[in-house]
């Protein structure tokens, strides 16, 4: 794979200024910034197929915005066990300590212990499992292809590897970023806009940095194939 590419590629995009600046604004506007999913969306789709600028343009502003809504659904879909483990743990726990009996306090106090490690591995399990999601829809651009878990499946199983080296690259990434640009508005804390601006483009860079190593994944898988 090549790892280092999943970054500077953004930046030897001709327009790459034009496209990040867009996708930063995009993402500040609360349901409109699903349109930037969508655009992350067709980047991994556009890496797939080894186009020589993988980002798209900021055209077609409703099928980008769809394709975010369906990443949104789907998102609240599988965190439904979630909600369910709150309900069956956490709210115990809360009513638990109005009570002034000690053994009913300690029984349910580590309810909310449980609740946190099981939601840790859930929700580790999901940032492995929603790559593969994302891929499929980029793909095939429906609504159900977010539902296709054994297609989900397949991918993974298909390239396993690379799948779990982008992965840990995601997080990788993700932590160098944020602790560059980190020390970058620490040290520009005295101006009014710029650091604004520094923590908007990691949010716009970190999943453009995703896409590209999922969009190898996703190419390398359908060689395989």
């Amino acid at each position: 794979m090549e790892l280092g590419k999943s970054f500077t590629y953004i930046f030897q995009d001709k327009r790459w200024l034009t496209k990040v600046l867009v996708g930063w604004l995009v993402s500040l506007v609360p349901i409109l910034n699903f349109a930037f999913t969508g655009f992350v969306t067709q980047t991994i789709r556009n890496v797939e197929q080894k186009l020589e600028d993988p980002m798209p343009e900021w055209d077609d502003f409703g099928k980008k915005f769809m394709l975010g809504f369906y990443m949104w659904v789907a998102g609240v879909v599988y965190a439904l066990p979630l909600i369910l483990l709150s309900l069956i743990f956490v709210i115990p726990a809360a009513v638990a300590g109005d009570s002034n009996s000690d053994v009913v306090t300690s029984l349910f106090a580590g309810t909310a212990v449980v609740f946190s490690c099981l939601a840790f591995i859930y929700g580790l399990a999901l940032t492995l499992f929603m790559p593969a999601m994302n891929i499929n829809l980029a793909r095939k651009e429906t609504f159900g292809s977010v539902f296709e878990v054994g297609q989900f499946l397949k991918i993974f199983r298909a390239n396993t590897g690379d799948y779990l080296i982008a992965w840990i690259m995601t997080i990788v990434w993700s932590i160098v970023i944020s602790l560059v640009l980190g020390v970058i508005i620490v040290l520009l804390s005295w101006t009014i806009c710029i650091p604004w601006v520094l923590a908007g483009m990691i949010g716009v860079i970190i999943p453009l940095v995703y896409a590209h190593l999922f969009g190898q994944v996703a190419a390398r898988e359908l060689n395989a194939a």
